[in-house]
């Protein structure tokens, strides 16, 4: 039995029944999850194995963009960002060559246009002078040919004489000077930086580094430059002279030209001749009036003065009835408003209202014309008749006034004269009551000198420009002054002489100057490009060339030298016995 159950434990028999708790078997058994698919790891390392090398190709194009920036890219931004001194000449450009030739071209337009209009046209068009109301354009005012050079065609003020003297001095001293002032110095700067680049190129002579390094732009340099350009072999250092002889001449006449375009002259003001050359009267005396010419039926003999307003009124009168009133024409037509348009289109002139009469006898006609009511404080229509006329007083007698020939025009003395009888006759002449005077420009004169300013500005920034970025001097930070210039040449001196500084000093002054300058037979002394070298010509860094022979005389007539011999022979010398 034991036995039988040893093998039938595990399978119960059909008529066995399983326990209740059975049923919860199938919760209390722990199922397996189901296992997560690494199928999309694939894709994912399929895309990292693609992306490396475009990363590493990356990193490394940034790593090498990074190093150029470093290497490359930033000096070059920090060679591109101005300095002072780029700053400071671009400004003076801008101030003194730019800034006049914009005021000029805007201040000088064409003829009496206003500013701007057609610039630079009036500097070269004729002069004409006025002098206040003139009728017209005044006689012998219009000034050409050279005469139009320096002619004060734009003053101003009324000064006396001592004021307006004081005033032509300060210019000359406070701006003609202070401009060339001014003018030296960038010469000076701008000639030094390109002389210097000269010298990189070949020797130049001691005397032309004497007058630009040392003492700028003078008269003396003009005289050595023409020299030079007879000595100089090559043709980039010829033009370069020449230029700066022309730069020099214009920095020397900069005072006389600004002389030359201001000054001072006599206030005048207008005369005009009446009825023959020996009746003239100021321009002011004159007064605007209306001009009484007439009636339709007669003629005055000479024009009448007739009151401003009330000719102002008589206008307006006729010009009221032109679009609403027949009028009727001196050989008896009458016109209707149409009718009287087209025939003033064709037959126009300036007394075209007179040829047309609105008061003709038997006229019935009336016109709307706008009154002011007082009642209601505005403007109402009223009616009034074609016809109707008002009188006017003219020269103590009373006229209709819409009968009377009458136009606008000026007074003297009592007698009427129209505008165009009066053009042309006026005169510039001196105000002998109050006698003034005015300060003011030449206009051409003042263009010219702009015009000049302007070209020596800017071809002298790029002369110094040139030097700014191709000279190693200049570049490295090497800047010309008067006292390096004076030991540059005190180098090139020993240089050439030998001889030390006490030598130079005490050494003949003729000898020494035939020996630096040159003569005809013999060469002067060069200033090299090695004098500016970085190094110690006493510890043998820079070659030094001795000259065999003695040294110059000194002053006295007795050489050092000998000086010194003498002394020594003395002393080491025992007397002989007689």
């Amino acid at each position: 039995m034991t036995e039988d159950r040893k093998y039938d434990f595990a399978s119960p028999s059909p008529t066995e029944t399983l326990p209740a708790y059975s049923t919860t078997w199938g919760n209390d058994i722990a199922r397996e999850k189901p296992r997560k698919s690494w199928n999309w790891w694939k894709l994912r390392y399929g895309w990292n194995s693609a992306c490396r090398p475009i990363a590493q190709r990356s990193k490394s194009a940034c790593d090498a963009a990074w190093r150029f920036m470093c290497a490359r890219g930033w000096p070059f931004l920090r060679a591109l960002t101005p300095s002072l001194r780029q700053v400071l000449a671009f400004l003076l450009v801008l101030v003194f060559g730019v800034a006049p030739m914009a005021f000029l071209g805007y201040y000088t337009p064409i003829g009496q246009s206003s500013p701007g209009n057609r610039p630079f046209y009036g500097v070269f068009q004729d002069k004409v002078l006025s002098c206040g109301d003139s009728f017209g354009t005044p006689e012998n005012s219009t000034i050409s040919g050279i005469e139009k050079f320096f002619v004060l065609d734009k003053t101003f003020g009324r000064f006396s004489f001592a004021e307006v003297k004081s005033l032509d001095v300060a210019w000359d001293i406070l701006v003609g000077r202070g401009v060339q002032m001014i003018a030296w110095w960038v010469g000076y700067v701008v000639f030094s930086d390109a002389l210097l680049r000269a010298i990189e190129r070949h020797p130049t002579s001691f005397q032309i580094f004497q007058r630009i390094a040392l003492e700028g732009p003078s008269l003396l340099s003009l005289w050595t430059l023409v020299k030079e350009l007879w000595c100089s072999r090559s043709k980039r250092t010829k033009a370069l002279f020449f230029y700066m002889w022309m730069a020099t001449f214009y920095i020397m006449c900069i005072p006389m030209f600004l002389g030359a375009m201001t000054g001072y002259d006599s206030t005048s003001i207008a005369w005009v001749s009446l009825d023959d050359d020996n009746n003239i009267v100021t321009a002011e005396s004159i007064e605007r009036s209306g001009v009484v010419m007439g009636t339709p039926d007669k003629t005055f003999d000479e024009p009448i003065c007739a009151d401003e307003d009330s000719s102002y009124r008589a206008y307006n009168e006729k010009i009221m009835r032109r679009n609403d009133c027949n009028c009727q024409l001196r050989n008896g037509t009458i016109l209707s408003p149409n009718e009287y348009s087209t025939w003033m289109l064709h037959h126009y002139s300036r007394a075209y209202l007179n040829d047309c009469r609105f008061d003709y006898p038997g006229v019935n006609k009336t016109f709307e014309r706008d009154t002011w009511s007082s009642s209601s404080q505005s403007r109402v229509p009223v009616l009034q008749q074609c016809g109707a006329s008002f009188n006017m007083t003219v020269d103590g007698k009373s006229y209709d006034a819409l009968s009377l020939n009458i136009t606008t025009g000026f007074c003297y003395g009592g007698r009427g004269y129209e505008f165009m009888y009066l053009y042309d006759k006026t005169r510039c002449l001196p105000d002998t009551a109050n006698p003034t005077y005015k300060w003011g420009f030449s206009t051409m004169l003042s263009g010219m000198f702009v015009f000049v300013h302007f070209g020596w500005a800017l071809t002298m920034y790029i002369l110094w420009q040139d030097a700014q970025f191709r000279s190693t001097l200049v570049k490295g930070g090497y800047q010309m002054t008067p006292l390096r210039a004076a030991f540059a040449m005190a180098k090139a001196a020993k240089r050439k002489t030998g001889m030390s500084e006490k030598q130079l000093v005490r050494a003949n002054t003729n000898e020494l100057e035939q020996e630096l300058y040159g003569t005809r037979r013999t060469k002067g002394t060069k200033v090299e490009y090695g004098i500016f070298e970085e190094g110690d010509e006493e510890h043998g860094e820079v070659e030094v060339v001795r000259r065999k022979n003695l040294g110059p005389k000194l002053d006295l007539g007795v050489s050092e030298t000998s000086i010194s011999s003498a002394i020594s022979s003395k002393t080491t010398t025992p007397s002989t016995p007689v």
